[in-house]
């Protein structure tokens, strides 16, 4: 539960200290700083908007800049506060995109640019739903784990949405800081709006591989996948990390998870979704 804010516009003025964290992004520039406060942390997105937590991730308030706008804090909030901010409640969050699909649901797992949406709205647009484009909240139970829906909408690049969408999808209004298109769910684009138990989880790599490349992963390297592809608001607070290090191991033990590599070439996708099923039988013998 998170109780949220936007306020009226603010500058981003200076602030005293080094961030404690950052977000860096492949062109060197900064995403995220994650900053202490008095009363919990301050998250600041340059040029869009600065986010105060509480000290337990349970409130949120949102300053925008005057060059930002209502959709543009709304997206961050979902898909960057809301994750991070659970984090700190102890709810696990991690990178990916989830979709239905016989008796449950599969993540795919991977950091920016990996290909998780594409792979997504493909499977979406033939018979399965979506969960979730890039933040999969996982919920523990008794009988394995479950995976949450999250925002109706998914975001692709013009090439994606030309090769696999067209024209007859509603779109969403634009972000200010990406060129990708958000794509409304609806009748072909489906959205699954409850909780489906997580059957497997799928790392996507980028290895150049010419065929659709399936590898189990255990102990280490499974944790790992799963720890690298983490939400986690304060990397600094020790029981936090213990505690993320500690629901991290149970899931990855939970959670069958292979390493998927595959031609980022939009004719092989159908390929990628008959190894992946053809997987899932294997795991329920």
């Amino acid at each position: 539960m998170i109780r949220r804010k936007i306020m009226r516009s603010r500058p981003q003025e200076p602030i005293p200290g080094k961030p404690f964290h950052r977000y860096v992004m492949d062109d060197d520039s900064v995403w995220t700083e994650f900053y202490h406060s008095e009363n919990g942390y301050l998250l600041r997105f340059p040029g869009l908007a600065d986010f105060e937590v509480s000290g337990d991730g349970r409130t949120v308030v949102g300053y925008p800049t005057e060059d930002s706008d209502e959709t543009t804090v709304e997206h961050l909030y979902i898909n960057q506060l809301v994750p991070l901010a659970l984090s700190r409640q102890g709810q696990p969050a991690f990178h990916a995109s989830v979709v239905t699909l016989e008796g449950g649901a599969v993540a795919f797992l991977g950091k920016t640019g990996m290909g998780k949406s594409t792979l997504a709205a493909s499977f979406a647009l033939r018979g399965s739903t979506f969960l979730t484009d890039d933040a999969l909240l996982v919920e523990e139970a008794p009988d394995g784990c479950k995976a949450r829906p999250s925002h109706p909408s998914i975001r692709l690049w013009d090439d994606s949405v030309e090769a696999l969408v067209g024209d007859d999808f509603k779109q969403a209004s634009p972000i200010s800081y990406s060129d990708k298109t958000r794509l409304l769910a609806g009748d072909a684009l489906t959205f699954c709006e409850e909780p489906r138990n997580l059957l497997a989880a799928f790392v996507l790599e980028n290895k150049d591989s010419e065929i659709v490349a399936i590898r189990h992963l255990a102990g280490v390297e499974r944790y790992m996948a799963w720890l690298e592809n983490s939400f986690l608001l304060d990397i600094e607070d020790n029981e936090l990390l213990a505690r993320h290090f500690e629901w991290t191991h149970r899931i990855s033990g939970a959670v069958p998870t292979f390493a998927l590599d595959y031609p980022r070439d939009y004719g092989m996708l159908s390929d990628v979704h008959r190894a992946v099923r053809e997987y899932l039988v294997t795991i329920g013998k």
